[in-house]
C-alpha cells in the first residue's frame, strides 16, 4: 500500500496528464529520473531522485520511509515535485515511478534470543536455555549509523511454564530507535548421549563411539538412554546413525567371544602358564563361563571368558 501522507508537499495541486507534453521546466539541461532508490537518512533528497544538473541536490523534499521499508513515489508524485523545484523534468506516461527503499542494519532472530536468554537467566533460570517465538520471523531493522544492538524491557516471565513476553528494543543503549513486541517459551536444554558413527548388531560401544548432542529436556523421552555409562559395553539390537540418540530398548549385552570364534586358553598356577589354542562351543560375554574345546586333543573344559580372544582355565578344571 503506497502512504504518502508524510510527504511535506502533499498539498501541491495536480495537473491533468493530457498536458504533459506542453509542460516545460525551467532546468538548464534536462534531467532523468532515476528508477530504484536506496537512502539512508530519514529524509529523501532531490539528488537521491534525478540524475543531472540540479542548483541544490541535497534539498529534501520528504520524509524516508522506515529502516527496511520501501515507497513507491509515481508520476502525478514526481510532477509536483518537479513543478514545485522547477525541474526540467516530466514524465513519460502515467505509468513512471521510482522506488525509493531505506537502508537498514537487520537485528536478527539469534540476536533477539540471546537478549532474552540473557533477560531470563537474570529471573533465575540458568543453564542452557532455547528460545521459541510465537511469531515466525523474528527482526529489527535500525537506521544506517546507530550501534547495532538490542535489549529487552519490560519482561513478564513464568518460570513455570516458560512462557514470556515483553518488548525489545534497539540499540541497547540509549534512546530507543525502534521497539517491537515479542512473546514465546523458554526451554530448558541438556546434554544427551547419542553415536557418533553408525553402530550395527554385533558391535561393542566403546567411549570413542559416543558422541554428545544439546537436545530440549522436554523432548528426551523416558526411554532413551542419558548416561553413558549405559552405553559402553553394550551391543545395539539394530542399526542405529550417527547422532541418533539411543534407546534402552536399542541395546543388548555384548557378545564378548562368539560360538565359534578361536581363542586363547589361558592355564595359570604359582608353578607355570600354559597357553593352547581351543574354540568357543558356546556365546560369551566377560565373566561368564563356557564351554571350550582343545583344538589339538579335542578335549572340552569350561572356562571364564577373560576378553575377546581370551579364555582363562581353571588348574583343576572339569574336561570331558
Amino acid at each position: 500500500m503506497r502512504t504518502l501522507l508524510f510527504f511535506t508537499f502533499l498539498a501541491l495541486a495536480l495537473a491533468g496528464f493530457g498536458r504533459l507534453e506542453a509542460m516545460a521546466g525551467t532546468s538548464a539541461a534536462p534531467l532523468s529520473l532515476r528508477a530504484a532508490v536506496s537512502v539512508e537518512d530519514a529524509v529523501i533528497r532531490l539528488g537521491d531522485l534525478f540524475d543531472g544538473e540540479l542548483s541544490d541536490p541535497t534539498i529534501a523534499v520528504a520524509r524516508a520511509p522506515a529502516p527496511g521499508a520501501s515507497v513507491v513515489l509515481d508520476a502525478p508524485w514526481l510532477l509536483a515535485l518537479a513543478r514545485a523545484y522547477d525541474l526540467s523534468w516530466r514524465p513519460d506516461s502515467r505509468f513512471e515511478q521510482t522506488v525509493v527503499a531505506r537502508a537498514s542494519q537487520v537485528v536478527g532472530a539469534a540476536e533477539i534470543r540471546a537478549a532474552v536468554i540473557r533477560a531470563v537467566a537474570e529471573r533465575g533460570m540458568t543453564g542452557e536455555l532455547d528460545i521459541q517465538f510465537d511469531s515466525g520471523v523474528v527482526a529489527l531493522h535500525l537506521p544506517v549509523g546507530v550501534t547495532r544492538s538490542v535489549t529487552v524491557q519490560q519482561l513478564n516471565f513464568d518460570p513455570r511454564s516458560g512462557r514470556f513476553a515483553g518488548t525489545v528494543a534497539a540499540p541497547a543503549e540509549g534512546p530507543a530507535a525502534i521497539r517491537g513486541a515479542i512473546s514465546g517459551r523458554v526451554f530448558a536444554m541438556t546434554d544427551l548421549p547419542v553415536a557418533a558413527r553408525r553402530l550395527v548388531p554385533g558391535d561393542v560401544i566403546r567411549p570413542a563411539d559416543i558422541d554428545w548432542v544439546s537436545i530440549r529436556a522436554d523432548r528426551v523421552a523416558s526411554n532413551v538412554v542419558v548416561d553413558p555409562a549405559q552405553l559402553v559395553g553394550k551391543s545395539p539390537r539394530r542399526p542405529i546413525r550417527a547422532g541418533e540418540p539411543v534407546r534402552t530398548a536399542d541395546l543388548q549385552t555384548a557378545v564378548t567371544i562368539k560360538k565359534g570364534s578361536i581363542v586363547t586358553m589361558l592355564l595359570q598356577s604359582p608353578q607355570m602358564t600354559l597357553t593352547v589354542q581351543g574354540r568357543a562351543l558356546a556365546d560369551g560375554i566377560e565373566g561368564d563361563v563356557v564351554r571350550v574345546m582343545n583344538t589339538k586333543s579335542n578335549r572340552i573344559i569350561t572356562a571364564v571368558v577373560l576378553d575377546a580372544g581370551t579364555v582363562a582355565v581353571a588348574a583343576d578344571g572339569a574336561g570331558q
